[in-house]
């Protein structure tokens, strides 16, 4: 049996549920294996690619991409002047397809889990960046940004010579990942450095891991090289204070002078990034985050944003968004509609179309012209007729082919009689006519349909 040749020697085989093979259980990742097999009662393990997997699906935050106003108005402009009709998922690719094209909204998602909010319970507030509008998972990492981008909005920074650090300093520590001096560990501002450059040059890596990449070194000209380098300090002079603008000296009833108002104190000066920080935070608090409801920014943003959940989720929607642009396509649907678009759908699948002609019903006793009702009968007889077709099947003209690609530069195709031609621009005139007025329904590929005679319609309504 299949079942035996799995044993050798009264041992499992590697690859079939020995110690080192078969199937990992519930949550395989890329690569590994699916639950299934005589191990779990279930058919054969199916290695998972990949490739198999869909876009990162947030369970944090919701994202709905809209058109942008001005990508819009040219988008309009194009679909009135053409007259033509147009698929609606057609329309969303096109807006998603660039990130010009679009502004995202992006709202935080209510739980999922057993232990759920209640209904009507309020969703905490997505932090926003106050500088520059920027979403982000926390308060925290709005802040780190802010500070990291816009700290010269808060504070003129400058390079300044001050005192070197005094004392007996015989061991010096440096960063095992980037070489660079941390100062000694009996500096009373050790740590304070410590976590300072792990925040600024440290990344992908904790706290305490990274402190355990510390390296001692015990070398005279390293402390005179640490020590020359604390000669410069980064100064941050704090800007709130500091941009008041003298008054002139008050009058008196009298015409006398008042005594000129007090001067501003000083603005506060700090010469290390954390105490800055702690001022500003607690002066100024509000202008690094606020909360938000949802967050509206411009697609070209998402290329700027930090790495983490929002951004995972904006790109994750996106990709889902550009496969199958359902979300997309409905919430062009109102934008359309106030713009008086006409949105229909069409087929048994239920596809939308948007056009800016309404469409238009002939009715009993309606009549057109010999050529119009020529064209509108054939249209109605042969639905989805290209247009390219309608010279040769209603008037008998066949057009000159194009010269084929390599034909010699003198071989032209023979032109049409002065008779042909006018008949071939009667004919086109009333196509157009028929399709601005309604009566005649053109695709984007070149496709004609004329819906039938009002009391055909109804009839068929009816039955």
């Amino acid at each position: 049996p299949a079942a035996d040749r799995r044993v050798i020697g009264g041992r499992p085989r590697e690859g079939f549920g020995g110690p080192r093979g078969g199937d990992r259980g519930p949550g395989a990742g890329p690569g590994e294996r699916r639950p299934g097999g005589p191990r779990f009662g279930g058919p054969r393990e199916e290695f998972v690619r990949p490739e198999d997997r869909g876009p990162y699906v947030s369970p944090h935050f919701a994202v709905t991409f809209y058109p942008e106003d001005v990508s819009f108005s040219a988008l309009a402009k194009t679909i009135r002047s053409s007259c033509r009709t147009f698929e609606l998922f057609d329309i969303a690719k096109t807006v998603i397809g660039k990130p010009e094209r679009f502004v995202v909204v992006l709202t935080r998602k209510a739980p999922e889990t057993e232990t759920a909010a209640a209904p009507g319970t309020k969703l905490a507030p997505v932090s926003v960046s106050v500088p520059d509008g920027l979403p982000f998972d926390s308060d925290e990492a709005a802040i780190a940004h802010v500070l990291d981008k816009h700290l010269g909005l808060f504070f003129d920074v400058a390079e300044v010579e001050i005192d070197p650090p005094k004392g007996n300093f015989q061991v010096i520590n440096k960063c095992g990942i980037t070489g660079e001096l941390l100062g000694p560990p009996n500096y009373h501002r050790y740590n304070q450095i410590l976590q300072q450059h792990h925040a600024a040059r440290i990344k992908g890596l904790s706290f305490e891991a990274f402190r355990g990449r510390v390296e001692s070194v015990r070398d005279p000209e390293a402390v005179a090289q640490w020590q020359a380098k604390m000669r410069k300090a980064t100064r941050y002079t704090w800007k709130q204070g500091s941009a008041a603008v003298a008054a002139p000296a008050a009058v008196t009833a009298e015409g006398e002078a008042a005594s000129p108002a007090p001067a501003a104190p000083p603005s506060p000066a700090f010469d290390s990034f954390e105490e800055a920080r702690l001022h500003l935070l607690t002066h100024a608090r509000e202008k690094l985050v606020r909360g938000s409801d949802s967050v509206r920014f411009h697609g070209t943003v998402i290329a700027t944003l930090p790495a983490g959940e929002v951004r995972r989720a904006v790109e994750g929607a996106l990709e889902r968004q550009r496969r199958f642009p359902l979300d997309t396509a409905n919430a062009l649907r109102g934008r359309l509609r106030r713009e008086n678009f006409t949105i229909l759908k069409k087929g048994s699948k239920g596809v939308s179309y948007v056009c800016a002609v309404k469409r238009k019903f002939r009715v009993p006793g309606q009549t057109f012209s010999e050529s119009i009702g020529a064209v509108i009968a054939y249209i109605e007889a042969h639905p989805m007729v290209r247009a390219s077709e309608l010279p040769a099947k209603v008037l008998g003209i066949r057009l000159p082919a194009a010269p084929a690609a390599g034909a010699p530069a003198g071989e032209a195709a023979p032109a049409l009689a002065p008779e042909q031609q006018t008949r071939l621009a009667r004919m086109q005139g009333d196509l157009r006519w028929l399709v601005t007025e309604g009566y005649v329904t053109e695709f984007l590929d070149g496709r004609l349909f004329a819906p039938p005679a009002m009391v055909d319609a109804r009839k068929k309504e009816i039955e």
